[in-house]
């Protein structure tokens, strides 16, 4: 099946077909696109049957880039393809050069083909998302909303060891964003640094500071799950040394001591105020800055000043109990 496939698209591409089969000069275009995508169906992790293909994909992808939209079509349906099928070094580079020329195009729609090429390519060739990065970050920084959710969704794909940082970094700048309404994306990213912090934080200070970060600024969008991790985290400790886990617990409350110092602790999340109550009520007195009786002051004054406190909510009531465990701990 695959040798007739490949036979009937080099005959479209060699302008075989009658003219009034051509479209802008473009010799069958919808008729090219279902070639490639069954000839994607067919490749699929099969390596022999990928081969008698490679030819006339490579070839397919430099006739179709000819700066219409009805080549860019094709050209995307071959990257799509390119990546399904048995991988071929050469062919996926050919691949990743038409993805930087759509991601640099002037037009926003073949910037977004760009984007979403680019999100295939990296889930299976990870290898590739670092060449993109400056043009995936110009896509960001553009106006157009649609684009910057793709280019969002690029991102998380694109993590790794090695850029979560500033992946992580841009997903909660993105967060913080008031001139962003859709909130029901902003709690997707949300739960996505949960997602990447969990599997690629470079070290468990980094962990504790990004999640603590994160629920400051998103707050309930924060599932209780990743709190009671955070906090079992600091509590087992990394089991490494007696040494490292100290550092680990001193980490975390220099964080929530200096959250609880700054003058908009009324304005913090639930989530946050409860995660901080117990990890200041367990180990305070590991502070080189600050004493235990200081500590439990501070909390006191968020107890009485937190507005959550004064409402009959299951939120308030659990804020309270520990806040109350955070104080009897400090006076054991």
């Amino acid at each position: 099946l695959v040798p007739s496939l490949v036979s009937i698209l080099k005959q479209i591409g060699e302008h075989r077909l009658p003219g009034e089969y051509e479209y802008h000069r473009v010799p069958a275009p919808w008729m090219q696109l279902k070639l490639i995508r069954i000839l994607g169906l067919l490749g699929q992790a099969d390596n022999r049957t990928s081969q008698g293909m490679y030819e006339v994909l490579h070839t397919t992808l430099k006739q179709a880039d000819a700066g219409i939209n009805a080549g860019f079509a094709i050209v995307y349906e071959c990257c799509f393809t390119i990546v399904k099928i048995y991988p071929n070094t050469t062919l996926l580079d050919a691949a990743a050069e038409a993805v930087a020329r759509f991601m640099t195009s002037r037009s926003n729609n073949v910037k977004y083909l760009g984007v979403t090429a680019l999100a295939q390519m990296v889930e299976q060739h990870p290898k590739y998302a670092a060449q993109h990065q400056l043009a995936v970050l110009d896509c960001l920084e553009d106006s157009d909303e649609t684009l910057q959710r793709k280019t969002l969704d690029l991102l998380y794909r694109m993590c790794n060891p090695v850029n979560v940082e500033f992946i992580a970094s841009k997903l909660i700048e993105f967060i913080t964003d008031n001139n962003t309404t859709d909130l029901f994306l902003k709690q997707v990213l949300t739960t996505r640094v949960c997602t990447i912090a969990e599997k690629y934080a470079p070290n468990n200070s980094w962990y504790i500071s990004t999640i603590s970060h994160l629920c400051r600024v998103a707050g309930d969008w924060v599932a209780p799950g990743v709190a009671q991790n955070l906090m079992s985290l600091i509590a087992e400790g990394t089991g490494e040394s007696e040494e490292a886990d100290a550092q680990l617990r001193q980490t975390a409350i220099a964080i929530y001591i200096d959250l609880l110092h700054q003058g908009d602790i009324a304005t913090l999340p639930s989530i946050l105020i409860e995660t901080m109550a117990w990890c200041l009520g367990e180990y305070a007195y590991m502070s080189d800055t600050t004493t235990v009786t200081e500590v439990l002051e501070s909390l006191c004054i968020l107890a009485k000043n937190y507005k959550s406190f004064q409402s009959n909510n299951g939120g308030s009531d659990e804020s309270q109990k520990r806040t109350r465990h955070a104080y009897l701990s400090g006076q054991r």
